[in-house]
């Protein structure tokens, strides 16, 4: 066989593996840019044609947020959903480069650290919300949203994938 012959070969594989694998990428795909969560944010994220989404928010102290970010990921993943998953890092503002590189971070497919006023923003997402983390909220495709003060049961995360 020639090495011109092998190469074509391995080309045509690579193609083949990257469109299998192409509606799974959004799942994988890390944050280049961390933005800025303002005022305006969660109304924008809420008309975004972009959901399903997932918006966890989170601490860079909260125990309990890696295992909700990296189980609504896994769900994400394994129901070949086109959902979206969205972090906000409350404290992350200065933490910029920390958080780039933090392996559950990497997980969402946009993340966001709060910039303005913690209790205006809290307020401005649900305000019943006292600030406890991890906060989640399932936004589904039609628009509707539910919060769960820590990680959503799995019917919750199932019926928020459905088309």
């Amino acid at each position: 066989m020639s090495c011109q012959y092998l190469l074509e070969r391995a080309a045509r594989h690579l193609v083949l593996l990257l469109a299998l694998l192409a509606p799974a990428m959004p799942a994988f795909a890390a944050p280049q840019t961390i933005l800025p969560f303002g005022a305006d944010t969660w109304n924008e994220l809420g008309r975004s044609p972009l959901r399903p989404m997932a918006v966890v928010f989170s601490t860079s102290d909260c125990a309990h947020c890696p295992a909700v970010i990296d189980s609504l990921a896994a769900a994400i993943r394994k129901s070949g959903s086109r959902a979206r998953l969205v972090v906000v890092v409350m404290d992350g503002a200065g933490q910029e480069e920390a958080l780039r590189t933090n392996g559950h971070y990497r997980r969402a497919n946009a993340l966001y650290v709060f910039d303005g006023d913690a209790m205006a923003l809290r307020f401005r997402v649900n305000p019943d919300w006292r600030g406890l983390t991890p906060y989640v909220a399932l936004i589904a495709a039609d628009g509707a949203t539910r919060f769960h003060a820590g990680p959503p049961p799995a019917e919750a995360v199932r019926a928020f994938m459905r088309p």
